[in-house]
């Protein structure tokens, strides 16, 4: 039988579910390459734009304020006022991680009255060579424990995931075969999975009370201009 490939999903769609899914809560899943990071940052500037907060883990060190506050300029909004509704913690290592969330991002959701929360290079921590594998494996279970139950308790909890690259290509986490399971993990335990091959996104999985995607004319994600020069605001360290 021919394989059905899964549905498109553009990425005015994905602005716009986003918000949907944040009024239901859930664990969406978004992977691929390393262009998921801006992906994600681009699309939760929406959110930040619409009034909300949103608590960010960026274990990716990938944050850029700069396109946050492009996007603002183009949904004519003062920069400063997005980048003061993201709350970031840094982590660097996968203690710091399981630390984090375990025992005080329930706490940043509570004080910063957000039910987003976004953990932004999930696994890249995990992928530490000098954390032994049964370690990883054990702070990963119960992370994603942490995670799964704020979703349940009605926060939208964004996991993104750039996929692992080989062993020695510059710019990209190392992938380490006894490592290779924990992105099958988040995709089971994940209300939705979307995958970005390229530039496009797909929605691999989607359950748990599932709405319709929004149909809109195909609009491509903004391009970052560089002129846009913007310091951060507030900012919470991990």
């Amino acid at each position: 039988m021919e394989r059905v490939p899964p549905p498109r999903l553009f990425f005015s769609q994905f602005t716009l579910s986003l918000n949907r899914w944040r009024a239901q809560g859930g664990l969406v899943l978004l992977y691929g390459g390393q262009a998921v990071l801006t992906y994600s940052l681009r699309a939760i500037a929406s959110l930040l734009a619409s009034g909300q907060h949103v608590v960010f883990i960026d274990s990716a060190n990938a944050f850029n304020p700069f396109l946050i506050a492009e996007v603002a300029t183009r949904l004519n909004k003062p920069p400063e006022e997005l980048l003061d509704r993201i709350h970031i913690s840094r982590t660097f290592t996968v203690h710091q991680l399981e630390a984090l969330i375990t025992e005080r991002i329930a706490e940043a959701l509570n004080t910063s009255a957000s039910r987003v929360l976004v953990a932004s290079g999930f696994l890249d921590n995990l992928y530490d060579e000098d954390v032994e594998r049964r370690g990883a494996w054990r702070m990963f279970r119960k992370a994603t424990a942490h995670l799964r139950a704020l979703a349940d308790a009605g926060s939208l909890v964004l996991v993104v995931c750039p996929t692992s690259a080989a062993r020695g290509e510059p710019g990209r986490t190392m992938r380490l075969p006894d490592r290779d399971g924990l992105l099958d993990a988040l995709m089971a335990m994940a209300d939705k999975v979307i995958k970005l091959d390229a530039s496009t996104l797909y929605l691999e999985k989607s359950v748990k009370g599932v709405h319709a995607l929004p149909v809109v004319s195909r609009v491509e994600p903004p391009r970052l201009d560089a002129s846009v020069k913007v310091a951060p605001r507030r900012r919470c360290r991990g």
